[in-house]
């Protein structure tokens, strides 16, 4: 009797550690972000005018000071939000409307939308990225997105396009629910990125939409 009482508070003991190491593997991705946004400082450029920046006039737009700029892993095409630490290439021209496709182009990064403006063009420029916790199944930028909801309005991103840098400062951040594009199709007569992924991470139950228009 005294055995088998042992026995069943070892098995019991066993399952709830491989149940807890389970939960830990399968939500490290979001704990690991979560931590190191919290140790990790946020220097950023500062956007000082943008009225006279998006006039055309001088301006003395950014502060760099005590900033070193991050180095793209992708300047034929690439995006780099220091605030997040997402430094990530940048699929071109996937078609949205291939489900196939366009998961499997965001095993290589961030997509960039077929038919949507390039970097610097005026119009609405739709990137999509993962914010995932099947990082094993869904390859190594399966979470780049996972601390997008952390961007503000003013926070600022730089997006890469053939050696030339341009940099957006955000100015909208929404979340919407299932499959409303609405977000998505809006039109804009300067050049604007708009940012989408799954919220919360690891489900398909909101997008967090981020819109930045470029300043420089």
């Amino acid at each position: 009797m005294i055995f088998m009482r042992l026995l069943a508070k070892v098995i019991g003991n066993l399952f709830f550690i491989i149940g807890l190491g389970v939960a830990l593997f399968t939500y490290s991705p979001i704990i690991y972000s979560e931590v190191g946004y919290r140790l990790k400082p946020h220097p950023q450029p500062v956007v000082k005018d943008i009225g006279a920046i998006l006039q055309n006039q001088e301006a003395e737009s950014f502060d760099y000071e005590n900033i070193l700029p991050t180095v793209p892993v992708s300047e034929d095409f690439g995006i780099v939000i220091d605030k997040i630490s997402v430094n990530a290439p940048v699929v071109a021209n996937v078609e949205i409307t291939n489900e196939k496709l366009y998961m499997d182009s965001l095993r290589y990064g961030v997509a960039h939308a077929s038919g949507t403006v390039l970097p610097g063009e005026k119009g609405n420029m739709f990137m999509f990225a993962h914010s995932s916790l099947n990082f094993w199944q869904l390859g190594p930028y399966a979470t780049v997105f996972n601390l997008l909801s952390k961007l503000e309005i003013g926070d600022t991103m730089v997006i890469y396009h053939e050696g030339k840098g341009y940099v957006y400062s955000v100015f909208e951040t929404s979340i919407v629910h299932g499959w409303n594009t609405k977000p998505f199709d809006q039109e804009y007569a300067e050049p604007v990125v708009t940012l989408v992924t799954c919220d919360p991470p690891g489900t398909t139950q909101n997008r967090r939409v981020v819109k930045a228009r470029i300043v420089m």
